[in-house]
């Protein structure tokens, strides 16, 4: 039996939008509609797609940040949703957030000491403030600060520096689980690479699992063990890092892949260019959700939504027209 660290079954979260009219009723963003997944204990799992398609507050939902509408979160085998406000406050204290944006995620008026202590303070850990200021300074020294920057404020750093202190803030209470939102889309490409690898020596030192939030293809290769593409509020692909990109199943991946820079211009392909705007999350459309954007659209597309199975193993798809691209694919033509 595989060792999950996390489990989520049929998340959904929908946002109410109420109308400009007392007679209208209320409506609903659905940011998140009926998505599940798990992660092992010890790998980074990856979500990818465009802007609004619900990663973040799905990773928000999976750390309690906000409450689902509906569905199941297990941490260590524990529901978040129904267990005890003590137990959940334990639970939590195991998961942490490392921010999109370094400078808005950060107090201007706390010490990058006082910041990093601060999670060691909410949950009582520490005999006093002296144990807690070398626990702080040694998880500075950990993520590349140095100790006697403890005392400076977040304005006096750069955006790469801020990020290593939102990192050191996550990791201070030595979670096993960290939800990193876009940590590194803020930051200069010469920054990204110094970020991405003290979040993989991390890692790798504290046996941290990660769920990676991004829309940078590129980056997900690099830093992921499985990747899981979503669009419109549903997971419409997953597959381990290397299948995904070898062979990518849905037309949105596909999408998606075509669009990454190639070094090699021999390997380079044809960008896929697709056809009209991303449906509003307020009204998505009937049958599946990339139906109206999809140049395979065949009739049950436009009135039933595909069921998300195991195509092959370890690789699943949400489309009706999945065995028809497999076939394709093994055969070599071009789909």
């Amino acid at each position: 039996m595989e060792d999950n660290i996390l489990e989520v079954k049929n998340l959904t979260k929908y946002f109410p939008v109420q109308g400009g009219s007392l007679k209208v009723q209320n409506r609903y963003v659905k940011a998140v509609d009926d998505v599940s997944f798990a992660i092992k204990r010890g790998e980074t799992l990856s979500m990818v797609g465009e802007s609004g398609c619900g990663k973040s507050t799905t990773g928000r939902c999976v750390i309690d940040l906000i409450k689902p509408t509906s569905g199941i979160v297990s941490f260590n085998g524990k529901n978040l949703i129904s267990v005890s406000e003590k137990e959940r406050r334990e639970l939590t204290g195991k998961m942490q957030m490392i921010f999109q944006d370094p400078y808005m995620s950060l107090n201007p008026r706390m010490t990058i000491g006082e910041i990093v202590e601060e999670p060691l303070k909410v949950h009582g850990i520490g005999k006093n403030r002296t144990e807690r200021m070398e626990m702080a300074m040694d998880m500075l020294e950990k993520v590349g600060m140095r100790p006697d920057q403890y005392y400076r404020y977040p304005h006096g750093f750069s955006g790469g520096q801020k990020q290593r202190i939102g990192i050191a803030r996550a990791l201070i209470l030595k979670p096993e689980l960290v939800v990193c939102d876009e940590p590194v889309s803020a930051l200069d490409v010469s920054i990204q690479s110094q970020v991405l690898n003290l979040l993989g020596q991390m890692k790798k030192d504290l046996g941290i699992t990660y769920l990676f939030i991004s829309h940078n293809m590129s980056v997900v290769r690099y830093v992921s063990d499985r990747i899981a593409v979503m669009y419109l509020g549903h997971i419409v692909e997953l597959a381990e890092t290397e299948e995904l990109f070898n062979n990518p199943i849905h037309p949105y991946t596909k999408a998606l892949l075509s669009a990454v820079p190639e070094v090699d211009i021999h390997t380079k392909k044809e960008p896929i260019v697709l056809e009209g705007e991303i449906p509003s999350p307020l009204n998505p459309p009937q049958g599946c959700v990339f139906h109206n954007r999809c140049k395979y659209c065949k009739p049950i597309c436009t009135d039933q939504f595909p069921s998300f199975k195991e195509r092959i193993p370890g690789h699943f798809v949400s489309c009706f027209r999945s065995k028809e691209f497999l076939l394709e694919s093994k055969m070599g033509r071009k789909i």
